[in-house]
């Protein structure tokens, strides 16, 4: 989107984040925000807001270990600002509580959404270890860990990002046409 932050787009006046806020804290009463700018415009959304405790910005994993580092449940689930066709469903479904393994990812029916997860946070030590030495690829460091994929191939839309600017107009049909 230009460089602009994406969890601060707006439709109708409101910040595509604030629903996905509100929808979060139908689940958990811990929602923590991960930014590194726009602090003073986040700080809206009255929520714990977080810095990468990594610097440089070091991509979604410096992200996912800061989230772990500061929150306080077992498990933390990880979601991108940026993908606004999420649902109940997908709440439900990656919260299920038959959860074994290290790291639960969503897949599409395509390809693995690594920034839609629930992770144990007992990994957070080996995370660092995997960010120490210079490693970001979130796939690599999935792979490392005990993964369990989850099928969410019959919802698709909830991984549609938004990208570009086409992206946001797509998403603003999809909106239309889901909320007549």
């Amino acid at each position: 989107m230009g460089g602009n932050d994406k969890g601060l787009i707006k439709i109708n006046d409101e910040y595509i984040m604030s629903e996905l806020i509100e929808l979060s804290e139908k689940f958990t009463n811990s929602v923590i925000l991960n930014i590194n700018r726009n602090k003073d415009i986040y700080e809206k959304f009255k929520t714990k807001l977080i810095s990468d405790l990594h610097v440089n910005f070091q991509g979604p994993l410096a992200g996912i270990y800061s989230g772990m580092t500061e929150a306080k449940t077992k498990y933390i689930l990880v979601l991108p600002c940026d993908c606004p066709m999420i649902s109940d469903i997908f709440f439900k479904d990656i919260l299920k509580d038959n959860f074994k393994d290290k790291i639960r990812c969503a897949h599409d029916g395509n390809r693995l959404q690594p920034v839609h997860a629930l992770i144990d946070r007992s990994v957070s030590s080996n995370l660092k270890v995997f960010l120490d030495s210079g490693e970001r690829k979130i796939d690599k460091w999935y792979n490392q860990e005990k993964l369990e994929i989850m099928d969410f191939s019959n919802n698709p839309q909830f991984f549609m990002n938004i990208n570009t600017p086409e992206d946001l107009e797509k998403y603003k049909l999809e909106k239309i046409k889901n909320d007549t």
